[in-house]
C-alpha cells in the first residue's frame, strides 16, 4: 500500500474513532451514563459500570466493546490500605473509572458489532449500550460477599480484590491468611510503593494486624 493510501487509512479510522466518541457521549447521556476519558460508566446499587468501545485496531468495521463492574468501596480500601486516601479524596468520582491506583472490577466477556457502514453507527453504539445493560441486569450481587463470591470463582481469581473485599467485611482473619499466602508465594498484588520497595500486600497485612490488634485490646474477638 503507498503511503498515500496509508494516509487515507488512518485519517477514516481518525474520523470514524470521532464519530464513535460522540455517539457513545449522546447515546450513553440519554440512558443515564457518564462519560470520562472514553469510557462510559454508571453507578447503580452498590456497584460501578463501566464500558468502553473502541475499533477494532485490525478492522475499521467493527466496534469491540469491553464491560466491567465494581463495588467502589473496593477502590475505597484500597486507598486507605496503600496509604493514599487523602489523595483520592480530592479526586472527582472519575478517579474510580480512570485512576491507575484503583481497584481492578469484574470484567464481563466482550463483544463486538460490525458495521455494514458509517450509517450504521448510531445503531450500533445503541446495540453496545443494550447488551450492556442487559449484562448488568445479569450480573447483580446484593452485598461484598457475593461479589466476593463471584471474585473466588473466576477461572484466575483476582487475590487483591478478594483481599479488599474480605477487608471491607471485617473478616481479617481470613483476610490475614490469605496475604500471608500469597506474600510467602513472592506475589505482591501488582500495586507498590516507595520506588518498587513496598508492595500493597504488604500494606494490607499491617492493615489487618493493625484492626485485629485494635479487636483484642477492645476485648471482642478477632
Amino acid at each position: 500500500m503507498t503511503r498515500e493510501g496509508q494516509k487515507k487509512i488512518q485519517e477514516r479510522e481518525k474520523l470514524l474513532k470521532k464519530a464513535m466518541g460522540k455517539a457513545c457521549r449522546e447515546t450513553g447521556k440519554r440512558r443515564g451514563w457518564k462519560t470520562v476519558r472514553g469510557h462510559q460508566y454508571r453507578v447503580r446499587d452498590n456497584l460501578l459500570d463501566v464500558l468502553i468501545v473502541m475499533p477494532s485496531a485490525f478492522d475499521s468495521q467493527i466496534l469491540k466493546a469491553n464491560f466491567y463492574c465494581k463495588p467502589p468501596a473496593l477502590d475505597e480500601m484500597y486507598w486507605k490500605v496503600f496509604r493514599m486516601a487523602e489523595e483520592a479524596a480530592e479526586q472527582p468520582f472519575s478517579f474510580h473509572v480512570w485512576g491507575a491506583f484503583t481497584a481492578r472490577g469484574l470484567w464481563l466477556p466482550a463483544w463486538q458489532e460490525r458495521l455494514s457502514g458509517p450509517e450504521d453507527l448510531e445503531p450500533a453504539v445503541e446495540a453496545i449500550f443494550d447488551r450492556a445493560e442487559a449484562l448488568a441486569a445479569e450480573n447483580v450481587f446484593p452485598d461484598l460477599a457475593a461479589y466476593r463470591a463471584r471474585l473466588e470463582a473466576e477461572e484466575r481469581p483476582k487475590v487483591l480484590e478478594i483481599i479488599l473485599c474480605l477487608l471491607c467485611e471485617e473478616n481479617y482473619l481470613r483476610a490475614m491468611a490469605l496475604i500471608e499466602e500469597n506474600l510467602a508465594r513472592g506475589e505482591s498484588g501488582g500495586f507498590s510503593r516507595e520506588g518498587g520497595r513496598r508492595s500493597i500486600l504488604e500494606d494490607a497485612r499491617d492493615y489487618c494486624a493493625a484492626r485485629l490488634a485494635e479487636r483484642i485490646s477492645g476485648g471482642a474477638a478477632p
